[in-house]
């Protein structure tokens, strides 16, 4: 347990020291981004090699930087939808034609469901990052939706074990996490919604304009707080049904006591989007 706080304490120092200058400057977050892109990559091509041998780690590794695409858009100021059209028609020609078609011309059976393993493998890395990006240079005050995104797992986590070990008696998903129960659960998303509603109403709400009432700001805030919290134990659960799939503990070591950057960041890769589909209808509904 020891370790595992000094872990948990220098990682978050090390997030915060990548995060909180990109603030100020956003170049600094493609170093974040770009680190937990790599770390993911080989963690997931390392894992999906047990079963998956004839998977191409040169295909999937291109794949997976495609998320960078919409840094392209930001060049020529264009808008969060050019950005996000760009990386998603890309990703889905590239994957067709270097995943799905070599494939099937191609013998062994397996190769197919190789091919299937990448491309989900790339979607599963490249699309988290492709929407933190959008969010950060596409969008005006995207930083504050970038954190909403990174930090809602980890005070989802934290609520959801104290919930879980002082009033959990109903297991939730046995199969998948012996430990989770429905009180956990339930516990994280109401505090992750409550913690969001407050940044909502005394950060957020300082520093873009919004062109609707307050009480609808604060319910949609209470709204995508719970939301966040339940994309990100659903992440959570996915990735440990990929971990039992494949016959790992963890994705990586290189964190004792955590695992890999997979088994930090499994949560955050869903909550991610949800953060970036909360800046479109905060910015829909009259933010500047």
């Amino acid at each position: 347990m020891k370790q595992r706080i000094i872990t948990g304490a220098i990682f978050t120092i090390v997030v915060l020291a990548l995060v909180l200058p990109a603030y100020f400057v956003p170049a600094v977050l493609l170093l974040f981004t770009g680190i937990v892109t790599v770390l993911a990559l080989y963690e997931m091509i390392k894992a999906a090699r047990e079963t998956e041998k004839e998977m191409s780690a040169v295909v999937t590794v291109i794949g997976g930087f495609l998320s960078f695409l919409p840094l392209a858009i930001w060049a020529y100021k264009g808008t969060p939808s050019q950005g996000f059209t760009l990386y998603a028609l890309v990703t889905l020609i590239y994957c067709f034609i270097t995943t799905m078609i070599p494939p099937l011309l191609k013998e062994h059976p397996e190769a197919i469901r190789s091919g299937f393993a990448s491309s989900l493998i790339i979607m599963y890395i490249s699309f988290p990052i492709a929407c933190t990006h959008v969010m950060m240079y596409l969008m005006p005050k995207g930083w504050f939706f970038v954190v909403i995104g990174l930090f809602a797992p980890w005070i989802s986590d934290t609520f959801a074990y104290f919930c879980g070990s002082f009033f959990g008696k109903h297991k939730i998903v046995p199969h998948i996490s012996p430990k989770k129960t429905w009180e956990g659960c339930v516990g994280g998303a109401l505090f992750t919604a409550i913690l969001t509603t407050a940044f909502f109403a005394f950060v957020l709400k300082n520093v873009i304009e919004v062109n609707m009432p307050f009480w609808l700001f604060i319910v949609l805030a209470s709204v995508f707080g719970f939301l966040l919290s339940c994309v990100s134990q659903l992440g959570d659960w996915m990735a440990s049904s990929i971990k039992r799939l494949v016959g790992i503990k963890d994705f990586g070591n290189f964190m004792p006591g955590h695992g890999g950057i997979m088994d930090r960041f499994d949560s955050a890769f869903f909550t991610l989007p949800v953060a970036l589909g909360l800046a479109f209808v905060v910015y829909w509904g009259g933010g500047a």
